[in-house]
């Protein structure tokens, strides 16, 4: 493969990977709800210590995913071809994801555990953050600052 060529799928392959990680979200979720269903409830004065920490950690996965998704963008040299360019920014956008799906899958089992349904909330929180970042070539091109050379060619896949 030719190392200044981008491969022909990258938007595609990076939409899949993103889309069944929400959907893998949101497949838990759906397992979880229809499990306690008989048994749920919605409260947010009970067990206060898992509320806290769900919230924290929810926060927590957040900060992190914008936090981590940054400094790797920011280790992307300018100067090395689009090819490159592209790997780096899937690596850094798949740990953005993962970094919002943990905090939406420790809500799920919350909920399994406690039959809170209060931590739905946080999942759907979560999952709409996760469809909001949907990968698509203007945010690429955009979080990246391509070149105009490297736009025409990113138009092209």
């Amino acid at each position: 493969m030719n190392s200044s060529n981008p491969p022909k799928n990258f938007i595609k392959t990076l939409q899949i990977i993103h889309l069944v990680l929400l959907l893998g979200v949101l497949i838990f979720a759906s397992y979880v709800a229809f499990s306690v269903k008989e048994q749920v409830f919605f409260s947010y004065s009970q067990d206060k210590a898992f509320l806290y920490l769900a919230i924290l950690i929810s926060f927590i996965g957040n900060l992190s995913s914008k936090t981590l998704f940054g400094k790797l963008l920011k280790q992307i040299p300018v100067d090395v071809n689009l090819n490159e360019k592209l790997v780096k920014y899937s690596t850094a956008h798949i740990f953005r994801i993962a970094m919002l799906e943990f905090p939406a899958l420790m809500c799920c089992i919350f909920v399994l555990y406690s039959n809170n349904s209060f931590y739905f909330i946080l999942v759907g929180i979560l999952s709409v953050i996760m469809l909001v970042l949907f990968p698509i070539k203007y945010k690429l091109s955009k979080e990246l600052e391509l070149t105009d050379k490297e736009k025409s060619m990113l138009e092209k896949l």
